[in-house]
């Protein structure tokens, strides 16, 4: 039984993919720098707690209710940047939500799968449509 072994070509085809995810890579990256003006949306429960809008200069903290009122959540927001400080563990074992650290891009998401909290940015301020074309009923 003869032995299949790698060509030039082989290795030219793998050049060619890890340069061309690696250039997907850094595209992904630079294409989603930061903007000037963000929007911040919270919700709980499947429902809009808080819709923020954020400066770059912003340093403030901000709390909201989640497990039906009964406790409070915080958030630190600093420089256009946002994370949620550790909940208690009995209610959020792992604290993922916590570990996630600060977030600042479109595509990233804070989320509490036991409390159903998640928090992730938006392009378009509150109460706008934003890419709607049109609307079927």
């Amino acid at each position: 039984m003869r032995k299949l072994r790698l060509t030039a070509a082989d290795y030219i085809v793998m050049a060619l993919l890890l340069l061309a995810g690696g250039a997907g890579i850094w595209w992904n990256l630079t294409q989603g720098i930061p903007t000037a003006q963000k929007y911040l949306t919270i919700t709980v429960d499947n429902e809009t707690v808080a819709e923020l809008s954020l400066a770059p200069e912003d340093r403030f903290r901000y709390s909201f209710p989640y497990a039906q009122g009964q406790h409070q959540a915080v958030l630190e927001i600093e420089d256009g940047r946002v994370r949620m400080q550790p909940l208690p563990e009995e209610l959020c074992p792992r604290g993922i939500c916590a570990h996630t650290g600060w977030i600042s891009r479109p595509y990233e998401s804070i989320v509490c799968l036991p409390n159903r909290i998640m928090v992730y940015f938006s392009q378009v301020p509150p109460g706008e449509a934003g890419d709607i074309d049109s609307i079927t009923y």
